[in-house]
């Protein structure tokens, strides 16, 4: 019989408590260029707590129910990499922007979850995307998503399909992959934000990233790798791509 996950963990970390340079490390990775929202400063995080719930295995079932404690952000510990204590260091103090969350899923459980859905579905349940929008940002979405874990923390280079025979090697190269302990247990942080006239979205992976310039000279529409980036950018107001290739943010107006 297969062990019962304990319950999620809930915690509630002062940030007047965390040391300076802790706090500073945290809030840079929250000041993603391109995820700005008029009338909000980069360094206006809201309150000095954010409510968190740690998940000690993640599915789609669990992260609805912790969705439904509304916590801003909602973190996977994953299996036989990351340490609970480690990790409750590296995310002690994260500065709450409100409204919004964030969500980090080891890349294993990411693949196999239609993440997507799943934080569209949660936007909408907290008036953060309308039924109107909800098409476009779902499918940038997606691409963003696939992108981080595929390209990203799985290194399979899109390049892969062009090649003859390109579907069969990027099918092998991704069952490879995915049997990496190493590489399945890398983690995917999708973090949303929105106010009254945009919606930001980021997805950060942790691969090695890629000529963030190239995508958009992708204009083939019979290639087979990159037309992500195109549909991203036709469908949403604005895509940037910082850290080397390892961040998207997608913008929609609201």
């Amino acid at each position: 019989m297969q062990p019962v996950p304990s319950p999620p963990r809930p915690f509630c970390v002062m940030r007047a408590s965390v040391p300076a340079d802790m706090t500073a490390r945290v809030a840079e990775r929250f000041a993603l260029p391109g995820f700005e929202l008029p009338g909000v400063a980069p360094s206006g995080f809201g309150p000095a707590w954010t409510d968190a719930l740690l998940l000690e295995r993640a599915d789609q079932d669990r992260l609805r129910e912790a969705f439904g404690h509304n916590p801003f952000l909602t973190v996977e510990l994953g299996e036989g990499g990351d340490e609970p204590a480690a990790l409750l260091d590296d995310w002690s103090g994260a500065p709450a922007a409100e409204p919004g969350f964030y969500l980090s899923l080891t890349t294993g459980t990411a693949y196999g979850l239609q993440c997507g859905v799943l934080v569209c579905d949660e936007l909408a349940r907290r008036g953060g995307l309308s039924a109107e929008r909800r098409s476009n940002v779902e499918l940038c979405l997606h691409e963003a998503i696939a992108n981080a874990i595929v390209h990203g923390n799985l290194g399979i280079p899109s390049a892969a399909k062009s090649q003859p025979d390109g579907y069969r090697l990027f099918g092998r190269m991704l069952r490879e992959r995915l049997g990496d302990p190493a590489a399945v247990r890398r983690r995917i942080d999708i973090f949303c934000r929105w106010n009254a006239a945009v919606l930001a979205i980021a997805v950060v992976d942790q691969g090695g990233g890629f000529d963030s310039a190239a995508p958009a000279a992708v204009a083939d529409g019979r290639a087979r790798s990159g037309r992500g980036f195109l549909f991203m950018r036709a469908l949403a107001s604005g895509v940037t791509v910082t850290d080397g290739g390892r961040c998207t943010v997608l913008r929609f107006d609201v």
